[in-house]
């Protein structure tokens, strides 16, 4: 079965970037894949510097495990000026 990672990046409560994870996750559902929504409002984590590894934070390891096992990635996020949120930008940075 195909595994599918769904990450939000936006941090408002009734975030429309929320909600068009969730449709496209019902969608991925309905075509036989598993999917897992990562909540980035929900998850501890620190602002990535470049130099930890973050091994003693558990959600840095749920996230970087989540993408791992994952065969593909939603990714949905407002736009701020130009680019992606910082909250996503950060949690991209944290998996690597």
């Amino acid at each position: 079965m195909v595994k599918i990672v769904g990450i939000g990046g936006s941090l408002r409560a009734g975030s429309y970037s929320q909600l068009a994870l969730t449709v496209a996750a019902g969608r991925m559902q309905a075509l036989g894949a598993e999917v897992e929504i990562l909540d980035l409002r929900s998850l501890d984590l620190p602002f990535c510097d470049g130099e930890n590894d973050y091994h003693d934070k558990p959600d840095v390891e749920k996230l970087r495990n989540a993408v791992r096992q994952a065969d593909g990635l939603i990714l949905a996020t407002p736009e701020y000026h130009g680019s992606v949120s910082g909250v996503l930008k950060n949690a991209l940075d944290l998996m690597s």
